[in-house]
């Protein structure tokens, strides 16, 4: 529903000149676009989902630079997201439990305000409640960090659009299984010591074959089944981190934009991820650039 509407939204876009009409014409618009069904328009049927995607996309990120775009919506948004924010502060860092959490908000269609923040601009209650965690949130006077944590209490709150639904396997098994693979891929990318990379490689590679398995015996694209749920969000961030780290400190190429596919489920899995809608979300997005720089400050290079 939440991918009708925003197509709608960005439709409208071009008609109007002004934010305020483009926020009336939102508003009006809504109602109907909840009663309408799924299915390609007219216009759609001659297009290929890879272009639609790229128009999609260009149209959104065109619209997100309208000041005000992302609070149009019912009243003020109940929810502020605190995070990592990038060198200089104006922008979302790196960080991809904090893409996780987004794309949660995002998929189920829930205003929120984004808060990048330095380390030397915290609030006080993040300090001293959470030790500076991020991300860390902000309910209607409730606050609470751990990425996982935020996103059942979402998933409770908001209950509509589902992402905790069971399939092949249930999100927190999916989870379990896979708990290993960022530890694996942050011990890799940190380590400086050319002796140790062998060993550390191939448990990373371990834990991609796991994923590589998991999927396979899954029915449907996601990796628990027919439907997308919060194992599937909170490990994307992770295979793109994966992706950008592996080959740029070590020369590893997990995912093969041509040639042949080492693990053809999982890398077919990862082009459909990446292609998403809500991954190409300007509010969520960050580029490699800051990928990069984000583990050398981690690994000590900067």
């Amino acid at each position: 529903m939440f991918r009708n509407i925003i197509a709608i939204v960005l439709g409208t876009i071009i008609a109007y000149n002004s934010v305020e009409a483009f926020q009336q014409s939102a508003r009006r618009i809504t109602a109907s676009a909840i009663s309408m069904g799924g299915g390609r328009s007219v216009a759609e049927k001659g297009a290929s989902q890879n272009v639609m995607f790229k128009q999609l996309r260009s149209k959104l990120n065109e619209a997100s630079k309208i000041p005000g775009f992302f609070e149009i919506g019912d009243g003020p948004s109940d929810i502020d997201l605190f995070c990592k924010s990038n060198k200089d502060g104006t922008q979302i860092g790196d960080c991809p439990f904090t893409q996780f959490l987004q794309l949660v908000l995002l998929k189920k269609g829930i205003k929120y305000n984004i808060k990048p923040t330095l380390p030397d601009a915290k609030p006080a209650w993040l300090l001293e409640k959470f030790d500076g965690k991020m991300p860390a949130l902000v309910h209607k006077g409730q606050t609470m960090v751990d990425s996982l944590a935020i996103a059942e209490f979402i998933e409770k709150t908001y209950p509509h659009s589902s992402l905790t639904r069971q399939g092949a396997y249930s999100y927190q098994e999916v989870l379990e299984k896979t708990s290993g693979f960022f530890p694996a891929l942050s011990a890799l990318i940190k380590n400086k010591d050319s002796s140790k990379d062998a060993d550390l490689l191939s448990k990373v590679e371990s834990q991609l074959d796991l994923l590589d398995e998991i999927i396979r015996s899954t029915p449907g694209k996601y990796i628990c089944g027919v439907e997308i749920t919060l194992a599937d969000l909170y490990l994307v961030p992770q295979l793109f981190h994966a992706m950008v780290t592996l080959e740029h400190f070590k020369g590893v190429e997990f995912y093969h934009v041509s040639g042949e596919a080492t693990r053809p489920a999982l890398e077919n899995y990862v082009s459909r991820m990446f292609d998403m809608e809500e991954f190409n979300d300007k509010k969520v997005y960050y580029n490699i650039d800051q990928v990069i720089y984000g583990w050398k400050t981690a690994r000590g290079d900067n």
